[in-house]
């Protein structure tokens, strides 16, 4: 896999095209059980990371640390070693959910009490969009660290937002005996479930898609204003 890697405020990111990603995926989940930790970075994590040292670390501990956000794109440009592509998390979800189908896996989503969609709703948008059964629950030791929901699941996605999330994943993916692929994925799952809708593509590729989540939720004013202009600035400043 021709991968090379970037660092940008101290975070490793990985620059690889979308089939090499793929490849990744579908080669990791055809091995025995081999944990593999994914991040999938935007400037927001990047921004905390920054800092905090021991959330930066666990990052740069990854397997495979995705670019999720057109601002990274950008400040990669900048510094003259441009990202190959960008992958969101929704990408991600969308074609290890199909594989998760073939190869008939077992997957889990480990869900937020704070997320817009149920552990219900979830388990039937993946089920209506892909037509496979997987399990959700809301984190709670008692129904997963006890009952054993955590002991068959192949694929484990994890919603909690950053850092909450991958900090998860690092202290407890031993509790996940059989797990392959391990990723925080964020809200991506409210866009499974309908929630929230994606931006057009136009849109995506004009690296508008916050000015779309923006008039959805304008409660992410705060965190929009930093991923969008605060983290190129001190990105840009911090490369001199």
């Amino acid at each position: 896999m021709g991968t090379s890697e970037l660092k940008i405020l101290g975070v490793r990111i990985d620059s690889l095209s979308r089939a090499e990603i793929n490849d990744w995926i579908e080669s990791t989940l055809d091995d025995p059980p081999e944990q593999k930790f994914v991040t999938t970075l935007n400037p927001e994590i990047i921004l905390k990371a920054h800092r905090d040292e021991k959330y930066r670390e666990i990052l740069n501990s990854s397997d495979l640390a995705l670019c999720d956000g057109f601002g990274i794109n950008f400040v990669s440009w900048f510094k003259g070693r441009k990202t190959k592509a960008r992958h969101t998390g929704v990408d991600l979800v969308d074609y290890s959910l199909k594989l998760a189908k073939e190869k008939n896996l077992d997957v889990l989503v480990v869900v937020s009490k704070h997320s817009l969609s149920s552990p219900e709703e979830i388990r039937r948008g993946i089920e209506a969009k892909y037509n496979f059964k997987a399990q959700a629950l809301y984190l709670n030791s008692e129904i997963i660290f006890e009952n054993g929901e955590e002991k068959s699941a192949q694929i484990v996605f994890v919603n909690f937002g950053a850092s909450h999330q991958e900090k998860f994943i690092f202290e407890n993916r031993m509790k996940f005996p059989n797990a392959k692929i391990l990723v925080g994925v964020g809200g991506t799952f409210d866009f499974i479930t309908g929630k929230i809708k994606r931006a057009p593509r136009w849109m995506q590729k004009a690296g508008l898609e916050w000015f779309w989540r923006f008039v959805q939720e304008p409660r992410r004013a705060k965190r929009i204003w930093n991923a969008v202009f605060v983290f190129p600035i001190l990105a840009i400043l911090k490369s001199k």
